[in-house]
């Protein structure tokens, strides 16, 4: 998913940095303003962990006192250099390219969660110094780096950067940070948080309708932010009504109807951590696969931060595993500029035999159990019958009517992880 938005940006880049020189000085690509300041920054980054490499080489040789103060003077120095003359070769920069465009579009959809792959890279501590390096990849949602650097100087002591920091209680500081940023926010604020997502989808894709970001990364936005009911909202709405693209003040209309229902119901609005199965559920629908910087040491999957970035990306790595990867590209048919053929379009004996042939390879054995086991007790012969009465209704519209007719009479929860798991699938086979 979003594959057709990070081609654009990668080549972009690919072509305002292109030379026919064998390398391109990292002071090059900072003079660069048509390189974007997140990219330009994620450059920076990689050349500084570079330099952190080569000083824990020095550091590990019981050859040379690199402790003494004289030479620690000459070693600071040179490690000034070396971050000034840094250079990327063809292939390197390619690669850095590929990652960075990754690691900020995961960055972007999934804060909290790409910093954790992208940070620990799948380990269970790491070096607070090191947290702090990783950190610097990072342009967009400053207030979140800014926090967790703020949280380390509140410890008042150098030393205090080589203690080591648990994934679990880096988990902790970033979701304090965050909700302790975010909790007093307006709703117009709230959604202007969302702006660099505005951003890089609208410079990603000239043909998404104007000021406007997909539902689905909105919903894995909302998801990461543990704010489930808005989420879950919109997820009804892109799975029932279609609605594919928000404008910021659609959005803000749903956050209303939203916190108005649970007042209505006695409860008031609150961000949670999401759980492991709202995870797998929301991560699904986006294929925003990370990728590592090139760096010989364990960098994060991919969540574009996510776990192993480099050789495999590390942090593509944790993305992938949390199925981010769509099966199928979204098709865009609310712009009118735009001409799509749905398979609703061809004759209809023909789409639903394409569909029944699709939901195959959608719905997999191990998910086509997990359905048939929480959803219908078991029966085969119910979920046999409720795809076959989907799959025949010629328009989407029409089968999520049909869909929810279906849970209803057999008492399923239409909002459960696995019931918007089988109505997602069900909506591919109709792209």
């Amino acid at each position: 998913m979003f594959e057709k938005e990070l081609d654009r940006v990668r080549k972009q880049l690919k072509t305002t940095l292109a030379t026919p020189h064998p390398y391109v000085p990292l002071s090059a690509i900072l003079a660069n303003e048509q390189v974007y300041a997140p990219y330009r920054r994620y450059f920076h980054a990689e050349v500084q962990w570079w330099v952190h490499e080569e000083r824990v080489i020095r550091a590990s040789n019981p050859r040379f006192d690199t402790y003494d103060t004289n030479l620690g003077d000459l070693l600071r120095t040179m490690d000034v250099e070396l971050l000034a003359r840094a250079r990327f070769d063809h292939e390197e920069l390619s690669a850095v390219i590929d990652a960075s465009v990754k690691t900020r579009l995961n960055f972007l959809c999934r804060p909290r969660t790409t910093l954790k792959w992208f940070v620990f890279r799948g380990e269970p501590t790491k070096p607070i110094h090191e947290i702090l390096l990783r950190l610097r990849y990072f342009y967009d949602y400053a207030y979140v780096i800014h926090g967790f650097e703020d949280w380390v100087k509140a410890r008042s002591s150098d030393a205090s950067t080589y203690e080591i920091l648990s994934v679990v209680e880096f988990e902790r500081i970033l979701e304090k940070i965050d909700n302790d940023a975010i909790l007093d926010l307006s709703q117009e604020e709230f959604v202007a948080l969302m702006d660099p997502l505005f951003e890089f989808f609208g410079g990603a894709n000239p043909e998404l309708p104007p000021e406007t970001v997909p539902t689905e990364a909105v919903i894995i936005f909302l998801d990461d932010k543990g704010a489930i009911p808005i989420s879950q909202a919109l997820e009804r709405l892109l799975y029932r009504e279609e609605l594919r693209f928000l404008t910021r003040t659609k959005l803000i209309d749903i956050i209303n109807d939203v916190i108005l229902q649970i007042e209505a119901a006695g409860g008031l609005p609150h961000i949670t951590s999401p759980t492991s199965a709202q995870s797998e559920q929301f991560l699904a629908p986006v294929d925003v696969v990370p990728a590592e910087p090139l760096i010989a040491e364990p960098l994060i999957a991919e969540p574009l931060i996510a776990e192993p970035l480099i050789a495999e990306p590390l942090i593509a790595e944790a993305l992938v595993a949390e199925a981010l990867v769509a099966e199928d590209e979204v098709a865009i048919h609310s712009n009118p500029i735009v001409t799509v053929l749905e398979i609703s379009d061809l004759p209809t004996e023909d789409a639903s035999e394409v569909r029944k042939r699709r939901i195959d390879s959608l719905i997999d054995a191990s998910m086509r159990e997990r359905i048939v086991r929480k959803l219908f007790d078991k029966r085969e012969e119910v979920y046999s019958a409720i795809l076959n009465d989907v799959l025949v209704c010629t328009t989407w519209k029409e089968a999520a009517g049909v869909l929810d007719r279906r849970f209803a009479d057999h008492g399923v929860e239409p909002n459960a992880s696995t019931s918007m798991e089988f109505a997602q699938a069900l909506h591919r086979s109709f792209l």
